[in-house]
């Protein structure tokens, strides 16, 4: 989620802070002489990667009902899984402790030791041992999205489950509409299967279900993106009790606490980015409402009644998006009347600098270098509030970083520091719960879930970090990601032999699988595109176009001059045909002519567009380098014919199908160098789309009818090699194809969870064809794909070849065979004419004493099936008489006789003939392909 570097472990990267900056004049001040400087950025805008979700999707130009199409697509999928029928199926590959964005944790009533959480994108997930080890309980709901779980108070076995994100409901950057959920869900048999509450199924007004909790007699509250909703029937009808939907994401927070037996004590809290944010309290189970707490520019608050005593409540308040800080404190208040009346215990004036800066990132607190210090707001998006079941006036909360008090939020500590703590837990938190049976003696746990997953003390009374202080917390944390395979990526690669695995991750940097290490963090940051070069280099990002070359286990950072970062993840392309050459995209397109030295130049216009708009996919036509297509935020598709000239000022070709498309991928095809393809994720627009000469013109390839592509955000695509026909598309539901060229399309599942698939990789492995794909929320598949294996043959079966006595032949049989599956293949022969050899590689040469008719039997094989070929040579005569024909007619220039022996002893004919054969020549040469037949090991 954050754009944040550790500090230390990469070179090159300053700590970049895009909303509010403190910077500090000493070294080691006092807490006391601390006196920051606050300075608000040209744009105040925080977690940008989140509001990439909304821009790829959203279409400006039309107001969709975007559930209602994924509700199709959803009932699409579940249709095709209750039939499909096959021996392949998608396998996961991990990575298996990374975890990512987690909201939620519920431990089961009646034995603690059964816990569920969720993955923001990634489902539902369960664990039986306390949180060591995960397994996935729910892969196939109609949102993957998870942001809440309760259990029913009256049936421990039954769960309700509420999707969506709504925290960027209401951001105004980049058309921000967070991963919108479908209602509530819910299990009767313990977390084994699901159902959707059909009270809820494409019900706008549960769009986003933030918090979800029980009251007294059975009562169910939902907190949503409209307001605050109450069930008597535990779902099956709601009434909305406090109407919220005229205030920018409505509610988000809600705590309960009992009156009585009949009777519920509630305080809701709505709002986060603009007007109306406020803390409003029910006395009588949502019959009725006031506010007790509406200051000015009040954004997202949290809210807890402490377990020990009832009466007190603390509400945890930020700024919104005009506050003075916006979206670090507001303030701290408490109750000691179960909500009627508040104090402000904690403000932006607190004596306490952790205390004021409580939902910052405190790391400037430490003052290494007062050039790299900051501080900046972010309680909009991880803001969170617990306190210690055994003592009211212990306070935990987790922002950023966790802080805690034990004095009723008067004095702080830090409690976990990711930049300076190995050990440390992910930052940016997002709930803290503690054991059922804490009591703060024999029983200590704490569980937090976060940016990166799940992490566990065991001694939460443990000692903090002071401000500015070197000396570390004593408190110990540990994951508890085990098995908990959520990770986002956004991208990602895969070796030629599919020994490697790498991907860039949501706020969990840059991933690189090796059978001999496992996964390994090997960038820092939100991870971005990433890419092999060659067995020894490969290429990984960061957010804002940061680019590192990792060689020999070490990363160096690729140099830009002046650039213009454009979006969040930027798209960058290593050149095909020249791997030392790099594409960037930002505001204009970006190149890098050699990896092994210099810095990227501008190598377009740059184009004028709002903060944050640009490049959002980039393709080098193979064998031309100078070709480069680009697509832009604003649907504009260009193409530049002079890519690599030094003047960047050349305006590109406008090659546009649609001012609305937001394009995610760009491919040239491999089966005609005219052919391209073009991948679309916006609603309301065709996704899938083909040029037959170079986006001059272009059509959709979605289908029409039954068997049409649904209007679901699509991605990726991939080509298979034996078929040009035949497509793989990876989308917000997984991945469909087709087998005739787009006219129709159906989903292939083959146990696929249902996730968004963000890119996807073919690799052919000892004679099987893989299928990769880098899922949003459930880290990387693998599957095997159906395709018969076929044997090398003539590209075209060559012409006898004339040639004369003792005429030097040297022939490359390679460019003369092809593998349609893209196999390496290797030559020999059981037996040649006298005089002639043949490499594994195909070099055949020798020659012929006499005259006559010689065919040359040739075996070529790919390991698995082999195939005799046939050359036919023909050795004429030779001709003694120089004098000319009976014509009396010489016998011409050499150049222009194409039966002349040539300086390399080969004829005129032989060669001219061997040319013909060649112009059809596309296949890798022999020093491409060396790595035949490589094993790749099972990445399980």
């Amino acid at each position: 989620m954050s754009d944040k570097t550790k500090v230390g472990l990469f070179g090159g990267i300053a700590l970049s802070a895009i909303a509010v900056a403190v910077l500090y004049a000493s070294n080691k001040p006092s807490i006391n002489d601390i006196t920051p400087k606050i300075k608000v950025h040209e744009k105040n805008i925080r977690e940008p990667d989140k509001s990439m979700q909304g821009l790829i999707r959203v279409n400006p130009a039309h107001q969709l009902d975007m559930q209602a199409k994924y509700d199709e697509a959803f009932r699409q999928v579940q249709a095709y899984r209750a039939r499909e029928s096959s021996e392949y199926q998608w396998e996961s590959l991990g990575p298996e402790r990374v975890g990512g964005r987690t909201r939620t944790l519920v431990f089961h009533p009646q034995n603690p030791d059964i816990l569920f959480t969720a993955g923001i994108s990634g489902g539902i997930w369960k664990s039986v041992n306390a949180g060591e080890s995960w397994q996935p309980v729910a892969s196939e709901l109609p949102s993957m999205a998870i942001g809440t779980l309760v259990f029913d108070p009256d049936d421990s076995e039954r769960l309700f489950a509420g999707s969506g994100e709504g925290v960027y409901v209401g951001r105004g950057f980049t058309n921000s509409i967070g991963f919108a959920g479908d209602g509530i869900m819910t299990s009767e048999d313990g977390g084994e299967t699901w159902y959707q509450l059909e009270s809820t199924n494409n019900n706008v007004n549960f769009q986003y279900v933030n918090k979800l909790r029980f009251g007294a007699q059975g009562r169910l509250y939902a907190v949503t993106n409209t307001g605050i909703w109450v069930s008597d029937d535990k779902g099956e009808h709601w009434q909305l009790a406090l109407d919220q939907s005229d205030v920018l994401g409505g509610c988000l927070e809600l705590a309960v606490s009992p009156l009585s037996a009949e009777q519920d004590r509630v305080l809701a809290s709505c709002g986060n980015f603009g007007e109306g944010g406020a803390v409003y309290l029910s006395q009588d189970s949502g019959q009725s409402w006031q506010p007790v707490i509406a200051e000015l520019n009040q954004g997202r608050t949290t809210l807890a009644f402490a377990p020990s005593d009832p009466s007190i409540v603390y509400a945890l308040a930020a700024f919104n998006a005009q506050g003075d800080i916006p979206h670090a404190l507001q303030g701290l208040y408490k109750s000691v009347d179960g909500g009627e009346n508040w104090a402000l215990v904690t403000g932006p004036q607190h004596p306490d600098i952790f205390g004021r800066y409580v939902l910052s990132n405190p790391n400037g607190l430490y003052c290494p270098d007062p050039e790299q210090s900051f501080i900046y707001g972010q309680g909009w998006f991880d803001n969170t509030l617990t306190i210690d079941p055994t003592d009211a006036s212990v306070i935990w909360v987790g922002a950023v970083e966790l802080m805690r008090s034990e004095d009723g939020g008067q004095n702080w500590q830090q409690m976990s520091f990711y930049y300076g703590d190995a050990d440390a837990p992910h930052v940016d938190h997002h709930g803290l719960y503690f054991h059922p049976e804490y009591d703060g003696v024999n029983e200590t746990r704490l569980y937090n879930v976060n940016d990166g997953g799940i992490a566990l003390t065991s001694n939460p009374f443990a000692t903090g970090m002071s401000a500015c202080s070197e000396e570390p917390a004593e408190i110990v944390w540990r994951s508890l990601n085990s098995g908990y395979n959520v990770t986002q990526f956004y991208h990602g690669d895969v070796s030629h032999d599919g020994s490697r695995l790498a991907g860039g991750a949501q706020d969990n940097g840059s991933w690189l699988y090796s059978p001999d290490a496992g996964w390994q963090d090997v960038g820092p940051g939100d991870g971005g595109y990433a890419f092999f070069i060659d067995e020894a280099r490969m290429l990984v990002s960061s957010q804002n176009g940061s680019l590192f070359l990792r060689e020999n286990g070490e990363n160096r950072y690729l140099e830009k001059a002046e650039y213009e970062s454009g979006l969040f993840i930027a798209p960058y392309a290593v050149d095909p045909n020249y791997p030392d050459r790099i594409w960037l995209g930002g505001q204009s397109l970006w190149r890098l002519d050699e990896l092994s030295d210099g810095m990227f130049e501008r190598a377009s216009e740059r184009f004028t567009e709002e903060y944050r708009r640009g490049i959002t996919a980039l393709v080098v036509k193979p064998g031309d380098s100078n070709t480069v297509v680009y697509a832009q935020t604003d649907g504009a598709l260009k193409r530049l014919n002079n890519a690599l000239s030094s003047d960047s000022t050349t305006t590109p070709q406008d090659i546009s199908f649609s001012d609305t498309a937001y394009v995610r991928e760009l491919h040239y095809s491999m089966h005609n160098s005219s052919d391209m393809y073009a991948v679309v994720s916006t609603f309301g627009e065709k996704h899938i789309w083909k040029s037959e000469d170079e986006g001059s013109s272009w059509r959709a390839l979605d289908g029409e009818g039954e068997g049409a592509f649904p209007d679901l955000p699509a991605h990726t695509l991939v080509e298979l090699r034996e078929d040009p026909d035949t497509l793989f598309v990876g989308t917000d539901y997984g991945v469909y194809h087709t087998d005739d060229g787009g006219v129709s399309w159906q989903p292939f599942i083959h146990g696929l969870p249902n996730v968004a698939v963000y890119r996807m990789v073919l690799r052919r492995i000892e004679h099987v064809n893989y299928l990769y794909a880098f899922t949003y929320g459930r880290g990387v598949y693998r599957i095997a794909l159906d395709v018969a294996n076929q044997a090398p043959q003539w590209r075209q079966q060559p012409d006898a070849l004339s040639v004369k006595p003792g005429e030097a032949i040297s022939m490359e049989l390679i460019e003369l065979v092809v593998d349609r599956n893209g196999d390496n293949y290797f030559f020999s022969a059981p037996e040649l004419p006298e005089g002639f050899e043949l490499t594994d590689w195909g070099k055949l040469t020798g020659q012929f004493a006499s005259a006559g008719e010689y065919p040359v039997h040739i075996e070529v094989s790919d390991g698995q099936l082999s195939q005799q070929l046939t050359l036919l040579f023909e050795v004429e005569t030779s001709n003694d008489d120089s004098g000319g024909d009976s014509d009396g007619d010489s016998g011409g220039d050499s150049a222009d006789n194409p039966d002349t022996p040539r300086p390399d002893g080969s004829s005129g004919m032989l060669a001219y003939l061997l040319g013909l054969l060649s112009v059809v020549c596309w296949q890798r040469r022999r020093s491409t392909r060396r790595a035949a037949n490589t094993k790749s090991p099972s990445l399980q």
